[in-house]
């Protein structure tokens, strides 16, 4: 059974998918904004999975980290974002450039003497993850702009299970870890300024504070939407084998530690009875066990069946096909 009353409930405006590599999540993600766009909701898809797959589910090449249009459909637009490059962005704030190793090094070290080097410390301390959550901090400054005002649902398709735990737990985190940056970042222009004084030299304004603190409020923003059951919802994509049914009961479990709300979860490749053909009578049957199983698991959650297609998810027409399943339209 689908979920047809999410297709009429714009307040949930964000919806993240995701789960285990390989089950789908890219066509869910695509499938549910193309429904959306084509009952005249204006929609934007943005994908923070390293291993983008938009591209492909929409036939259209959406790299380059720039909104696009999605040709073929009205209200619908999508981007592919580069987390590496977005979380370049720290160590450009800090003032330290990956570019010239030596200079980071010597100005390392020449800090160090003078009681900066946490910054460096701090540097190495960042976790795996970090650039997928700087990526969606910025994705969020942009979305809470009033040009994205009128977008009435904003779709995420997610990095494998593994990268999105991260990611969701890095809000708290980046929130302590950009306040020590700061306080580091004031000793530092505190001494510069000092220094230049000396020379009668005139201190030029450092707006990397301000740039600081709004990356810092922007975390804030990222934790908060997470955990409103109102706005947000995340999706787990599974398919009917154990292993990925394991997964995606672990998941569920940490999306509740993080108390970001989860209702639906979208099992895919379900394969139909088929009496004629042997071995799909056998796979059905295992899968049907396994339809039990993940019923039991989560008892408590909508879970929505999606038959496995004959052709490949890719297109306006296989997606908004896809889409019906899901949302029964």
């Amino acid at each position: 059974m689908g979920i047809p009353e999410l297709l009429q409930n714009t307040d949930r405006r964000y919806i993240l998918v995701g789960g285990k590599g390989g089950v789908g999540k890219s066509s869910i993600s695509a499938s549910l904004a193309t429904t959306f766009a084509a009952n005249g909701q204006k929609t934007l898809i943005i994908s923070t999975d390293p291993a983008h797959s938009l591209s492909d589910s929409f036939d259209q090449d959406l790299s380059g980290g720039q909104m696009v249009k999605v040709e073929g459909i009205e209200n619908l637009y999508a981007m592919e974002i580069n987390p590496q490059e977005a979380g370049t962005d720290l160590k450009s704030l800090a003032g330290i450039d990956d570019e010239d190793d030596q200079t980071v090094d010597n100005l390392m070290d020449g800090l160090s003497q003078f009681g900066f080097g946490e910054i460096g410390d701090l540097m190495d301390t960042m976790p795996p993850g970090i650039d997928e959550a700087m990526a969606l901090a910025k994705v969020i400054q942009f979305i809470k702009s009033d040009e994205y005002a009128n977008y009435q649902r904003i779709i995420f398709d997610t990095a494998p299970t593994g990268h999105t735990l991260r990611m969701l737990s890095l809000p708290d985190f980046l929130d302590t870890f950009v306040g020590k940056l700061i306080k580091v970042r004031v000793r530092m222009n505190n001494a510069a300024s000092a220094f230049k004084s000396l020379l009668g030299m005139e201190a030029e304004r450092d707006n990397t504070l301000e740039i600081m603190e709004s990356l810092k409020e922007s975390m804030g923003v990222v934790r908060n939407l997470f955990r409103n059951k109102e706005t947000t919802e995340f999706m787990i994509a599974t398919i009917p084998t154990i292993m990925a049914i394991n997964e995606s009961e672990r998941l569920r479990e940490q999306l509740k530690m993080e108390e970001i709300p989860v209702d639906h979860v979208i099992v895919n490749q379900v394969l139909p009875e088929n009496p004629e053909c042997k071995f799909c009578s056998v796979r059905a049957k295992g899968q049907q066990e396994n339809l039990e199983y993940i019923s039991k698991v989560f008892h408590d959650l909508n879970v929505v069946e999606v038959e496995f297609f004959d052709q490949e998810v890719r297109g306006i027409d296989a997606l908004l096909k896809m889409g019906s399943k899901i949302l029964e339209k």
